[in-house]
C-alpha cells in the first residue's frame, strides 16, 4: 500500500475537463502522462519523476499528473492509442509532447524547461512567445471531414539523423524550427528497418554513395518530427532543397538585424543543417512517412466510437465441444482476437476471479464448472468492444437468454443439462482492464544482440522483434567491460567456459534491450531459439538462433531464462529503471 500512497502524491490524477482546466493554472511545468482508460498510466518512468521531483521541487515550478485520454475532451486525439504519451504544459499551453517512454528525452526535456522557467522567475530572461502544439483532432464536423491533401499541405516529416541523435543535438535543430515560428506537432525516436530506409529515401536510389548511406541511416535511432507552419502567414513547409540552396548574403543577414527568421530555411542553413536533418520534400514521400510514424495524424475518425479491449473466456464445456465455431463467431462479429491464451485455472485462481460473487448460491457450482477443464482466454478488439461484446451474449441466465434473446450466443452456444452459462464478458471498461491484467499481464525480459551478430543482423532481429509483438521498452548499445560480463554471466563461475565467453562478449559493442510483451521471457527464449544453432535448425528451423548463430557461443543473441533473472538483468544493464507495469495477479501465472 505504501507504494500505491506515493504514486498518488507524484502524480495529480486528472480524470474530467473541469480538472484539466484546473491544471492549465499551475505554475511553472507541468509534465502530464496520458493514458487509456484500459491500460492505465506507464509506470516506467515513476522512478525518474519522483528524481527530478526530490532534485528540482524546491521552487514548486515542477508539477506532475496523469490524465485520462477517455474522459477529457482537449485529450481525443490519444485516444485508443496504446503508446505512452507525454505532455508538457507551460503558462497554461501544451509547448511540447514526447511519445514513448524515453527516459533520457523526458529528462532532458524538463531540465531545459525548468532552467527557462527558473529565469523567468529570477527576471533574467523575458519569457519567449510559445507556440502552444497543435493536436491534429479537428474541432468541428467540417474540420473533420478535411481531405488528405489538405493535410499534407500543412504537415511535414523531418529526420534527424542517427549521428546528430547520438551527438545530443536534437534539441539544438528543433529549437532552431521553433524559432523560425513553426510548430513541432509530434515527435519519436525510431530505429529505421533497411526497408523503411531505402522506401523513404527512394529518391537517392541513384546516387553512387546510397548503400553506404543506407549502412550510416540503419546505424542507431533517429528523432523523426511532424512540423507544421502553424500560425505563420506562409502556407508552405520549405522544401529540403531549399534549406541546402540558402546562403545569408552578408553580415546583417546573418546577424537578422535581432528579428525573427522569415523562414525556417533561414533559421537553419547557416547551422548547416543539412547534415544532421533531412526535411522531406515531396508530398508523396511526406505522407507515406507520416502514415508510418505517425497513423493517427494520417487517417480520419470514421465514426463516433472508440477502439476498446475486452475479455472474452469461453467456458471449459463449451470449449471442449465447439471452440471453432465460437471462434468463427467473434470474428464475423468484427472483432480482431489480440490475444488469446488457454488455461487451467486453480481453485485459488477461479476464486480470486470471480471473488465478487462468492456470497451467490451459484458460487460453488461455478468454481467447480470454470476448474473442470480448460478454459479460453481472449483480448477481444473493435469499435465499443465492451458493449458490443455484451449485447452478443445476452441474458446471463441461460433459461432467459432462450426465451428473451435466442439470437444471442449464450443462448446459442447454451450446452446441454449444464444451468452456467458458458460464456463470460467485461461489464465495463474499467473491469476489462482488471481481467485483462488478470489474464494478460504485461511482462519484461532482456534481450541481447551479442557482439559479432550486432553489426550483421541487427535490422533483421529488431524487425523480427517487431513482427512477434514485443514492445522495445527501452535500447541501447553499450560496450560491456570483462568486470562487467564476469559479473553477468557470474551464474556460469567455475564452468570452463566461462574465460571464453567473458572474452566473446567483451570484444565489441552489444545491443541491450528490454523487450515487453505478455509472457515476454518464455516467448523471447522460443523465438531464439535452443543455445546449440545445430540444435536450434533440426528442432526450431525458423529460430533467431537456427538462422544466425555460427556456434554455441557465438549464437547471436541472449535472453533471460526466468521473470527474476530477467529483472535482475535489466537492473544490472539498466539501472534503477521503474517497469512495474504488472497487476498484482501476474505471479499467479508464473510457471
Amino acid at each position: 500500500m505504501a507504494s500505491k500512497k506515493k504514486e498518488v502524491q507524484l502524480q495529480t490524477v486528472i480524470n474530467n475537463q473541469n480538472l484539466w482546466n484546473e491544471m492549465l493554472l499551475n505554475k511553472g511545468l507541468t509534465v502530464i502522462d496520458v493514458y487509456q482508460a484500459w491500460c492505465g498510466p506507464c509506470k516506467a518512468v515513476q522512478t525518474l519523476f519522483r528524481k527530478l521531483k526530490n532534485e528540482l521541487a524546491e521552487d514548486e515550478l515542477l508539477h506532475f499528473a496523469v490524465a485520462e485520454a477517455d474522459n477529457i475532451l482537449t485529450l481525443q486525439p490519444f485516444r485508443d492509442k496504446c503508446e505512452p504519451v507525454f505532455l508538457f504544459c507551460v503558462n497554461g499551453k501544451i509547448i511540447s509532447m514526447v511519445r514513448g517512454a524515453n527516459a533520457p528525452l523526458i529528462n532532458k526535456t524538463i531540465i531545459e524547461i525548468i532552467e527557462d522557467e527558473r529565469k523567468i522567475e529570477a527576471g533574467i530572461m523575458v519569457r519567449p512567445e510559445l507556440q502552444e502544439l497543435v493536436f491534429m483532432e479537428m474541432k468541428d464536423s467540417n474540420a473533420c471531414a478535411e481531405s488528405r491533401e489538405s493535410l499534407e499541405d500543412k504537415y511535414t516529416v523531418a529526420i534527424i539523423k542517427p549521428d546528430a541523435v547520438a551527438d545530443g543535438r536534437v534539441e539544438e535543430v528543433k529549437q532552431k524550427i521553433k524559432k523560425a515560428g513553426f510548430v513541432i506537432a509530434a515527435e519519436a525516436e525510431r530505429t529505421l528497418s533497411e526497408e523503411q530506409v531505402r522506401d523513404f529515401y527512394n529518391r537517392k536510389a541513384e546516387q553512387p554513395d546510397f548503400e553506404e548511406f543506407v549502412k550510416f541511416m540503419l546505424s542507431g535511432p533517429s528523432h523523426i518530427l511532424i512540423i507544421s507552419q502553424g500560425k505563420r502567414e506562409t502556407t508552405d513547409i520549405p522544401h529540403w532543397t531549399e534549406l541546402m540552396d540558402f546562403e545569408p548574403t552578408n553580415e546583417s543577414e546573418q546577424e537578422g538585424h535581432g528579428q525573427e527568421p522569415s523562414s525556417l530555411q533561414e533559421a537553419l542553413a547557416s547551422q548547416q543543417m543539412a547534415t544532421l536533418c533531412d526535411i522531406e520534400d515531396s508530398v508523396e514521400n511526406a505522407s507515406r512517412q507520416l502514415a508510418f510514424f505517425f497513423p493517427e495524424f494520417s487517417k480520419a475518425k470514421k465514426t463516433g466510437l472508440k477502439v476498446e479491449k475486452t475479455l472474452a473466456l469461453i467456458r471449459p464445456d463449451l470449449l471442449k465441444k465447439r471452440r471453432d465455431s465460437v471462434l468463427r463467431r467473434i470474428r464475423e462479429d468484427g472483432f480482431t482476437i489480440a490475444m488469446e491464451k488457454e488455461i487451467v485455472l486453480t481453485k485459488e485462481q477461479a476464486h480470486s476471479f470471480y471473488k465478487e460473487h462468492e456470497n451467490e448460491d451459484f458460487f460453488p457450482v461455478l468454481l467447480e464448472h470454470m476448474t473442470s477443464g480448460p478454459t479460453l482466454a481472449l483480448a477481444l478488439v473493435r469499435e465499443n468492444a465492451v458493449q458490443r461484446w455484451r449485447d452478443l451474449l445476452g441474458p446471463k441466465v441461460v433459461e432467459n437468454a432462450k426465451e428473451e434473446k435466442p439470437e444471442s450466443l449464450r443462448a446459442q452456444f447454451a450446452v446441454e443439462n449444464v444451468a452456467i452459462n458458458q460464456l463470460h464478458g467485461s461489464s465495463s471498461l474499467n473491469e476489462a482492464k482488471k481481467e485483462l491484467n488478470f489474464f494478460f499481464p504485461c511482462q519484461h525480459t532482456l534481450a541481447i544482440i551479442k557482439p559479432d551478430a550486432l553489426p550483421i543482423h541487427k535490422e533483421k532481429i529488431l524487425q523480427t522483434v517487431h513482427d512477434s509483438g514485443f514492445i522495445i521498452s527501452q535500447m541501447k548499445e553499450t560496450h560491456l567491460t570483462r568486470e562487467m560480463a564476469t559479473q553477468f554471466y557470474k551464474a556460469h563461475e567455475g564452468k570452463e567456459f566461462l574465460n571464453q565467453l567473458v572474452d566473446y562478449m567483451s570484444e565489441g559493442p552489444s545491443m541491450v534491450m528490454i523487450l515487453s510483451k505478455n509472457n515476454a521471457v518464455e516467448d523471447w527464449r522460443k523465438l531464439m531459439g535452443p543455445t546449440d544453432p545445430e540444435e536450434a535448425k533440426r528442432i526450431s528451423p525458423n529460430s533467431l538462433r537456427a538462422q544466425l548463430a555460427t556456434s554455441i557461443l557465438k549464437n547471436a543473441v541472449h535472453g533471460s531464462s526466468n521473470k527474476k533473472h530477467a529483472w535482475e538483468s535489466i537492473a544490472f544493464l539498466f539501472g534503477d529503471i521503474d517497469l512495474e507495469n504488472q497487476s498484482q495477479m501476474q505471479d499467479q501465472f508464473a510457471e
